[in-house]
């Protein structure tokens, strides 16, 4: 398989509303959309203006064929799911994060699904990992600042890698908001801020503003790092709602 401009590069940018033929008319991107309308706060950061929802789906590289996980006893009963990154974010090392689950309605959107297979095809797996499982974790993810000023943050606030080896971005809205510009540099400025980082060692610096706008990245080549927001004057909150599609090779544990 030839490398994509992904994992040849370490990041790469899209314009998935053309891509799909698709406006804000669509019944599905509004349902999508919709779903960010009552995004509970992220239950690790309160008061951060981060608000989220978490699932977790299994991909077959070789049928292409993807479905979603179950979750525990116990998290099934709390309506929620585990997310787990290792010591991969600073903030929550070690920590098995129990975020509410995304609803069965909206797991069986079409366009989350286009977005999870389409994001696949970008993808390039050795040998071994292409003959296994992909672990994918989605993330419904709203920063929400109200309109008396302040900041949402996201996590963590600093260049940084994910440990998962894809992780892709989709806008789905953003209202009212300042900031937010992502900013993608070499590892080595992992925990830095974006202004410590020398000009050569920047390798894209965008913002997200159109529906369907996206960007991925490739962890083990790049960091990268995404501003917080304000809210842009207007008598209401801003608000940037997100989805993130995160990759993970799946292997016999022995």
């Amino acid at each position: 398989m030839t490398p994509s401009e992904l994992s040849k590069n370490g990041y790469d940018r899209w314009d998935l509303a053309d891509h799909f033929g698709l406006t804000e008319a669509d019944e599905n991107y509004r349902a999508l959309r919709a779903a960010y309308d009552d995004l509970p706060s992220d239950p690790y950061a309160p008061g951060s203006g981060r608000h989220r929802r978490y699932a977790r789906g299994v991909f077959l590289p070789w049928s292409k064929e993807f479905f979603w996980m179950p979750a525990t006893e116990s998290q099934a009963r709390e309506g929620m799911n585990g997310y787990y990154q290792g010591d991969n974010n600073p903030e929550y090392v070690g920590v098995v994060r129990e975020l509410p689950a995304i609803s069965p309605e909206i797991c069986d959107n079409p366009l989350l699904l286009d977005l999870i297979r389409f994001d696949f095809e970008q993808t390039r797996w050795s040998q071994d990992d292409a003959v296994w499982p992909l672990y994918v974790g989605v993330h419904l993810i709203k920063l929400h600042v109200a309109d008396d000023g302040g900041q949402a943050v996201s996590s963590p606030n600093e260049l940084h890698q994910d440990g998962e080896p894809y992780v892709f971005c989709h806008m789905i809205y953003r209202d009212n908001a300042e900031g937010g510009n992502n900013v993608i540099a070499t590892p080595a400025h992992r925990g830095k801020q974006p202004q410590e980082v020398p000009a050569h060692d920047l390798l894209a610096e965008f913002e997200l503003h159109k529906p369907l706008e996206s960007y991925a990245i490739a962890d083990d080549l790049v960091s990268h790092y995404v501003a917080p927001i304000r809210n842009a004057g207007a008598p209401r909150p801003g608000e940037r709602a997100i989805l993130l599609a995160d990759w993970v090779p799946m292997r016999h544990r022995v």
